[in-house]
């Protein structure tokens, strides 16, 4: 396995990152307008990090991570997670997660939505695909909880990665609130977010 370097980005190198791979490596009514990403970073409620691999004298990334932030109760919410599509399969995704740890050892947890495996009527390759990401996540030692959320009419189950030792899976509900109240209006957040579980 190569080794990674993680890197806090820039606002510029962000948009870079979102341009070039992003907005390729998600479905389109799943990326948010960069604007409202700048927005929310102005207001230090979004940060985002490169996985580096060092080849001769090149940098390459090889992933990346984006995550809403609140910096009151230092919760982060990842926002999207993605290893470079020729990379894929090779482990840098947990490799990624674990160098995550580190970087956001200051921070108490990391609440991360994953499509919900459980919805009645799901297609059996549809359900294989969100448990294998489940499994993905829980390999890395991240916790299912009983919250689940239905944002931009996508339904979602609630895991975290405790990042603090002693962090209770208390207030999942507040957190999450919260965090998505410093990225969108109030009018916003009641027609397209609701928690469905808690």
């Amino acid at each position: 396995m190569v080794e990674l370097q993680a890197r806090k980005l820039t606002l510029s190198q962000a948009e870079e990152v979102y341009k070039e791979h992003l907005k390729m490596d998600f479905p389109p009514a799943e990326v948010k307008p960069f604007l409202v990403i700048r927005q929310a970073w102005k207001k230090k409620n979004y940060h985002a990090y490169g996985f580096y691999k060092t080849t001769g004298e090149e940098e390459v990334l090889c992933a990346y991570a984006f995550f809403l932030a609140d910096q009151k109760d230092q919760v982060l919410l990842l926002d999207y997670f993605a290893v470079c599509r020729q990379l894929r399969g090779s482990g840098y995704g947990s490799h990624a997660l674990a160098l995550l740890r580190k970087e956001c050892a200051d921070w108490n947890v990391v609440l991360i939505e994953v499509e919900d495996d459980e919805l009645p009527g799901l297609e059996e390759e549809v359900r294989k695909t969100r448990k294998r990401r489940i499994a993905f996540y829980a390999g890395a030692g991240c916790l299912m909880t009983t919250t689940r959320s239905r944002l931009w009419n996508v339904d979602y189950r609630i895991m975290v990665m405790p990042l603090k030792e002693g962090w209770v899976q208390e207030n999942i509900v507040d957190k999450m609130e919260q965090i998505y109240q410093g990225m969108y209006t109030i009018p916003v957040l009641k027609k397209h977010f609701e928690i469905t579980a808690k």
